[in-house]
């Protein structure tokens, strides 16, 4: 069904619907108490694409009451649902939040952007870049919303985000390095104390493009930006080590590192892939590759890859000991798609953590089928990963039709009560508190159960997909 439809489907009803969703109720927020359905324009302004069903939407004549509704929403990841509150709001009040005025409406936006770019197939590279060039444009059209309107604001947060970005989505964007770099440098160059080591090392790594070196020269002002990086890195060892290269960089022949001829640094590659490079020729070749990318690239090699490549060696990955870049250093193998290093280095992370709750940090930002249990089996009120498992239960049930089937939104509305009971996160307990009230509103109503003879109170069984099954009572 397309979106031309929707005034009639509402018509007809919501149960209509398979996609269907209901709004949350805004006791006390709408000055109205006439609401209107929201039919849109064009396709396009309910949700990009075809990775949003139609729904039953109602767009109401309160700013604060559309703010809610979005913004309860987006809180509980139904972003296709968020996306035409949000959309309404960036219209018409951009800046309101209820309280002081900021730019998290451009913020929401953009994260609904990059999650539709994620549903695109790999394939359709076009309409990906197109949703995060919109993630990208909505994120600056909030900075300049707040300048305009001489709202105060913090830019060491925005341009994290901005460098992060970039670093995701290397793929889409030609200039993405030279961005990376110039965004997380002004974080640090406005809270240095502040930035993690994993942001640093990523200045490290791509102040190459920003310093370029003329083959075999010097590279004093690269070196005198990785001696500030310096005195911000937590890990000594790491700290001596850019420390090391710095003076490499200051000059190229102090002590005797840096190969002085093309042939050596052929020796040194070859090596490299032979599996024969020994752990201080690793190191030179690393400081060739951070150094002189010029040389190598007229030598006709690939800088990143061989990049890619030393970093993967324990010469490199044993002088690193903090969890955090541990951590990263494993996201960064998964994403190339080496595992089996991507698991040795998660696991240091995991026996190097500093708590048990750094540790279930680790598992949930992994992400694999089971890192929820392990992430509560470290840590059993850790928050993110009770309301995940919830999550993952609510998407297993699909949207069941049947009288019997529906039996499971109560279930899952259980599982987030649960949530809510255990975890000592308030951010968490209060979004499983409102995802139960929704998925309690989708089981059968009382008229439906009474007519085919279930009685309050009665225990019934329901089918949870993937998870088994659930035994809850009717309500």
């Amino acid at each position: 069904m397309r979106l031309s439809h929707l005034a009639l489907l509402v018509a007809v009803g919501c149960a209509t619907l398979a996609a269907c969703s209901a709004p949350p109720a805004t006791t006390g927020t709408s000055s109205s108490s006439t609401n209107t359905p929201y039919v849109p324009d064009e396709a396009t302004d309910y949700g990009p694409g075809d990775y949003c069903a139609e729904t039953y939407v109602l767009i109401q004549e309160s700013t604060r009451a559309n703010f809610s509704l979005g913004s309860e929403y987006y809180r509980n990841d139904d972003y296709c649902a968020a996306y035409p509150y949000m959309k309404w709001m960036l219209d018409n009040e951009p800046l309101f939040t209820g309280e002081e005025p900021d730019d998290r409406n451009y913020l929401r936006m953009a994260r609904i952007y990059e999650a539709f770019a994620a549903q695109v197939d790999s394939s359709n590279t076009d309409e990906q870049k197109a949703y995060l060039d919109s993630a990208l444009m909505a994120r600056r059209d909030g900075i300049a919303a707040m300048e305009a309107e001489g709202v105060p604001f913090d830019g060491y947060l925005r341009d994290l985000q901005e460098g992060f970005f970039y670093f995701q989505n290397r793929a889409f964007y030609d200039n993405a390095e030279a961005n990376e770099f110039a965004a997380f440098r002004r974080a640090f160059e406005s809270q240095p104390d502040s930035l993690e080591d994993w942001y640093i090392g990523e200045l490290f790594n791509t102040s190459a493009a920003a310093f370029p070196t003329e083959d075999g020269e010097a590279n004093p002002e690269r070196a005198e930006f990785v001696r500030q990086l310096a005195q911000y890195v937590e890990n000594e060892e790491v700290q001596n080590y850019y420390t090391d290269i710095a003076d490499v960089f200051e000059d190229p022949t102090a002590g005797g590192v840096g190969p002085v001829n093309d042939s050596a640094v052929e020796a040194l590659v070859a090596d490299l892939r032979g599996g024969t490079i020994s752990d201080d020729d690793a190191l030179v070749l690393l400081a060739v590759i951070l150094q002189q990318p010029d040389r190598l690239e007229n030598l006709g090699e690939d800088v990143a890859a061989l990049r890619t490549e030393v970093l993967r060696l324990d010469a490199v990955t044993n002088r690193v000991n903090d969890p955090r870049t541990l951590a990263a250093l494993a996201f960064q193998a998964y994403r190339e798609g080496d595992t089996a290093r991507g698991d040795g280095l998660f696991q240091r992370a995991i026996e190097n953590a500093e708590s048990n709750l750094q540790r279930a940090d680790f598992y949930y930002a992994r992400g694999r089928s089971g890192d929820a249990n392990n992430a509560l089996r470290v840590y059993p009120s850790h928050g993110p990963s009770l309301y995940q498992r919830a999550v993952n239960i609510g998407q297993a049930i699909g949207r069941p039709t049947s009288l019997t089937g529906r039996f499971a939104y109560w279930c899952v509305a259980d599982e987030f009560r649960n949530v809510a009971a255990r975890t000592t996160d308030s951010r968490i307990a209060g979004l499983a508190r409102t995802a139960a009230a929704r998925y309690e509103r989708s089981g059968p109503s009382r008229e439906q159960y009474f007519l085919a003879g279930y009685q309050p109170g009665q225990t019934v069984s329901a089918s949870l997909g993937a998870y088994g099954s659930c035994s809850t009572r009717v309500r």
